[in-house]
C-alpha cells in the first residue's frame, strides 16, 4: 500500500507503507473487543456496548471504538505515516469488518442448535434473533419488552457508534500539521495571546448610546490586536528574531487577562523538529468554555533559521 508522491524538489519519493499502522490498529481493536467479550461474560450486569445516552446516542460503542482504534493513531504518530483519506476509508472498512467478526466469533462459541431438529443455527438467524431481542433495562433492574424489528435500529446505532468512535483519533491526525519532506507530524507551540476585545458588560436594550460606545470600544480593541498580529507577521517573515521575541515578551504579562476576554488572538508556532520548516499560525478565539469558537485567522510560512532560533 505505497503511493508515490512528488517531493519539494520535483522528484518522486515513496510514502511509507500503511501496513504498520494497520497492524497496530488491528491489534488494539482485537484486544479491545476481547476485553469487551470478557467483561460481558464475567462481570455481572456490565455491557458497555449497550450504554446509550438519551436512548439514541451509543456512548458505549463510541468509547469502545476510540479504544479499539487507538493503535492507528499511536502508530501513525510515532512512525510518521500520515493518516490520509484513503487510510481513513481503510479504517472504516476494518472497523466494520472487526465488529462483525467479533459477533461471529461470539456466535460460533455458543454452538447453537435447534431443539426440535438438532440442526445448527446459522449466523444470520442468530443475529436476527439478537437484534429483535434488544430491550431496555428498567429502573427497577428488570428487562423490558423486546423491541422486535426496532432492535435493528439500535444495533445499527451500535455499529455506527463503534465506527465513528474508531475514526475520532485518526481524523484528528488527518487534520494535524504534517511535514511532507520529513514525513513527520509537526509540533505546535503556543507563543502567546493578544487581547482583541474589551471585557463583557451588560447594557440595557434601551441604551442606544451605550451600545454604540461599547461596539466602538470592541472594534478599537479588535483593530489594535490585529495590528499587533500584522507587526509580528512582518517580524517573522523578515527573520527578525530579536524584535519578534521582544514583542512576545511584552505580551506575556497580560496573557492571563487576555485569556479571560471574549475575543483574543492565539499565537502558535507550527514546526517540524527535524528540518525546522514551519508556520506562524494565528487563531481567532471568541467566547469561553463550552461556548468557545475558534477559527484560523492567519498562517505565514517561516524560514527554517527563524524557526530554529525560536524553538531553541
Amino acid at each position: 500500500m505505497n503511493f508515490p508522491q512528488e517531493n519539494n524538489f520535483g522528484g518522486m519519493r515513496e510514502d511509507r507503507s500503511y501496513l504498520p499502522v494497520i497492524i497496530s490498529g488491528l491489534t488494539t481493536t482485537v484486544l479491545t473487543l476481547l476485553g469487551v467479550y470478557l467483561l460481558d461474560n464475567h462481570a455481572d450486569d456490565f455491557h458497555i456496548m449497550g450504554w446509550y445516552a438519551n436512548y439514541v446516542l451509543p456512548i458505549g460503542a463510541i468509547i469502545v471504538g476510540v479504544a479499539a482504534s487507538s493503535g492507528y493513531g499511536l502508530a501513525s504518530w510515532f512512525s510518521g505515516v500520515k493518516i490520509t483519506r484513503n487510510l481513513l476509508w481503510i479504517v472504516v472498512g476494518l472497523q466494520i469488518a472487526t465488529y462483525f467478526a467479533a459477533q461471529y466469533i461470539e456466535f460460533a462459541n455458543l454452538h447453537l442448535v435447534r431443539r426440535s431438529t438438532g440442526e445448527a443455527v446459522g449466523f444470520f438467524e442468530y443475529y436476527d434473533a439478537v437484534a429483535r431481542a434488544f430491550a431496555w433495562k428498567q429502573s427497577n433492574g428488570s428487562t423490558g419488552q423486546p423491541l422486535g424489528a426496532w432492535g435493528y435500529f439500535f444495533r445499527a446505532l451500535e455499529v455506527i457508534g463503534f465506527v465513528a468512535g474508531g475514526l475520532i483519533v485518526p481524523a484528528i491526525l488527518h487534520k494535524a500539521p504534517y511535514c511532507q519532506s520529513c514525513q513527520l507530524y509537526m509540533k505546535t507551540k503556543q507563543l502567546g495571546l493578544i487581547p482583541a476585545s474589551v471585557p463583557f458588560r451588560k447594557i440595557k436594550k434601551s441604551d442606544e448610546a451605550g451600545k454604540t460606545a461599547y461596539a466602538t470600544e470592541q472594534q478599537r480593541a479588535y483593530d489594535c490586536g490585529k495590528d499587533i498580529v500584522t507587526r509580528l507577521q512582518q517580524l517573522a517573515t523578515g527573520n527578525n528574531t530579536a524584535d519578534f521575541q521582544k514583542k512576545l515578551a511584552e505580551l506575556q504579562p497580560g496573557k492571563n487577562q487576555a485569556g479571560k476576554l471574549p475575543g483574543r488572538f492565539s499565537l502558535h508556532l507550527v514546526h517540524c523538529k527535524r528540518c525546522c520548516s514551519g508556520q506562524f499560525a494565528v487563531k481567532w478565539l471568541l467566547g469561553q468554555g463550552k461556548q468557545l469558537k475558534q477559527s484560523e485567522f492567519a498562517r505565514t510560512e517561516l524560514h527554517p533559521e527563524f524557526v530554529r532560533s525560536i524553538v531553541q
